[in-house]
């Protein structure tokens, strides 16, 4: 579809089409390209999946300076062309501030938030961002303070590992993945995954670098904002975005339920498991 500004803003559909809607924001990188074996427990539950590229990613126009209020508005703006009204959001990992902006900038129509292993600001107070993280994580958020050169430089050396096959890919972050994340990347997920990637990179690496510029900067917004009820889960193992994220976050969202999972590492906690997680949520929405 076209936004009001000319820029184009790739998504997709699946599901029955008068499910339930939910709006579900992709990790970093990501794209609209639906994962069968993230997604399939949710539509066989009957919802209806929207699934998009944020601006960079697949065949949605790069937008430098982009931020998460921002992001949110064009996906408001999507739910309006898609005549939704009334929806949940799940945001996974770089997804889930994502989430958090669009069930403020929509909060009339978000009607429940399902975090998965999600970021909380880089400017948290009391945490330190990068503690627990896997060396490439660690370099990754550690360029925000040397420039958008070196920016782009990991972010280049990052996307060449994406790219590869799914075995390699997991010797290539080994440091970011636990064993339970090592089943899933060596898995049915990791072939999902991989097509989901390639898609969101076809066009080059903008979408990433966009998304780790608005990870290291300010949200614009407080959690505290924040008014429809949230489902939070982490895992207690995740090295991509540790724990002390979602420890953080449920400590400041007024209606957060947090489950911290034993065992669960940033894959693990999503693969197979976000329709029973949904239905959780919708249960707290009726």
């Amino acid at each position: 579809m076209y936004l009001q500004d000319g820029r184009v803003l790739e998504f997709a559909v699946r599901g029955p089409e008068r499910g339930p809607a939910v709006l579900f924001h992709h990790g970093m990188p990501g794209s609209a390209v639906p994962m069968d074996s993230v997604l399939d427990s949710v539509t066989d539950r009957g919802y209806r999946v929207v699934t998009y590229s944020r601006a960079g990613y697949g065949r949605s126009s790069p937008l430098p300076g982009r931020t998460l209020l921002g992001t949110a508005e064009d996906c408001r703006t999507l739910m309006d062309h898609l005549r939704v009204d009334q929806y949940l959001v799940v945001g996974w990992s770089a997804g889930g501030p994502h989430a958090l902006a669009g069930a403020v900038g929509d909060s009339r129509r978000v009607s429940g938030v399902l975090l998965i292993a999600s970021f909380a600001p880089h400017d948290a107070e009391r945490l330190d961002f990068v503690e627990g993280m896997g060396m490439q994580n660690t370099v990754q958020f550690g360029s925000a303070s040397k420039g958008e050169g070196e920016q782009r430089a990991v972010v280049s050396h990052l996307a060449a590992l994406v790219r590869d096959t799914p075995a390699d890919l997991a010797s290539g972050i080994a440091s970011l993945l636990p064993p339970p994340d090592v089943a899933e990347v060596t898995g049915a997920y990791g072939a999902d995954s991989a097509v989901h990637l390639k898609h969101a990179l076809a066009a080059g690496n903008e979408g990433w670098v966009e998304d780790l510029q608005v990870l290291t900067r300010p949200w614009g917004f407080d959690p505290g904002d924040v008014i429809a009820p949230v489902e939070l889960w982490h895992g207690d193992v995740d090295r991509m975005v540790p724990v002390a994220h979602g420890q953080w976050l449920a400590g400041r969202l007024p209606t957060a339920r947090a489950h911290i999972e034993s065992g669960h590492g940033h894959i693990s906690i999503a693969v197979g498991s976000l329709g029973d997680k949904l239905d959780l949520l919708r249960s707290r929405t009726s």
